[in-house]
């Protein structure tokens, strides 16, 4: 029985592993066109994911995500945002339920080999496997996030910079950020270069830095689009404004650098006491032990 179990649930998880590499390896230019001509109908010329695999698993995902508390949907939803929007909501909820199904069945399918017999312990190890399945695309959804607001951290002091020296030379703020948007590269010049396309179909420029600002969920930032609309609205000099923001940010990452030093001594006391130390005693006091043991026996 747990055999059968283990083959199907592995037969399962190559299927959805192969649809979803599939699905990624489409052409981004194809996927324009389609979206351009319309949605497609499943006809008999149609591929079989798309007119079979895909519907189905579109209507398992919708329940699986319909499972899930709408908050934590939510949550899930702005951290796509703050990641960059790597994917939609639907194909992270998607290889959520692929990891979720995979490391359970493929646990079972490894104990069906091995010739377990299928008992209590079993099932509680495969659920807590699939405990782990959920868990890891969350914890790679994590890391880029942190990994793209440290990036955009970086940036913040060397953009501010240039937006102040831009604004001081006669430039509008538009400007300043077109330039900031043609010169830098990362995360932070995509978001900037994000808000000006926003600006120029129409929306306000206050919306527009007041979404990036929430998108990437960095307080620094936040605090440089709060000074520059209060700038904006009370008629205060917005290179001044930008000038002490700049400097008030190289002040903080100086800060930042001098907490992260103090850090290091506690940080070396564990590979200190388990790596080194043994090492050491191992190398001081051996051929100590050593003759010793021969002194004992002669």
């Amino acid at each position: 029985m747990l055999a059968i179990i283990g083959a199907i649930a592995a037969f399962i998880a190559v299927a959805a592993g192969m649809l979803w590499i599939a699905g990624l390896r489409s052409n981004p230019a194809e996927a324009r066109l389609g979206q351009i001509s319309g949605p497609r109908r499943a006809g008999v010329d149609s591929p079989f994911g798309d007119r079979v695999m895909l519907p189905i698993v579109g209507g398992i995902t919708s329940f699986f995500i319909q499972l899930m508390p709408p908050k934590w949907v939510d949550g899930i939803s702005r951290q796509l945002l703050a990641a960059g929007s790597p994917m939609t909501v639907g194909v992270f909820f998607t290889v959520m339920l692929i990891t979720t199904v995979f490391f359970p069945l493929s646990f079972l399918a490894f104990m069906a080999m091995a010739g377990a017999e299928l008992s209590a312990l079993i099932v509680i190890l495969a659920l807590v496997f699939a405990g782990f399945g959920i868990l890891v695309p969350i914890f790679m959804l994590q890391t880029v996030v942190s990994s793209r607001r440290q990036k955009i951290w970086k940036q913040l002091a060397d953009a501010f910079d240039l937006i102040c020296v831009c604004v001081e030379a006669g430039l509008g703020l538009d400007a300043a950020l077109r330039q900031v948007a043609e010169k830098l590269r990362g995360p932070l010049a995509d978001e900037i270069g994000q808000v000006l396309r926003e600006v120029g179909m129409g929306r306000p420029r206050r919306e527009a830095l007041e979404d990036m600002a929430q998108r990437t969920q960095v307080r620094e930032l936040e605090t440089f689009v709060h000074a520059v609309i209060q700038a904006e609205q009370l008629g205060t000099s917005l290179g001044r404004v930008l000038r002490a923001q700049a400097l008030s940010l190289r002040v903080r990452r100086r800060q930042r650098a001098q907490e992260i030093a103090r850090r290091a001594p506690v940080k070396l006391v564990f590979p200190l006491v388990l790596l080194i130390m043994p090492t050491f005693f191992i190398i001081t006091l051996g051929p100590v032990a050593v003759r010793f043991f021969d002194f004992m026996s002669d």
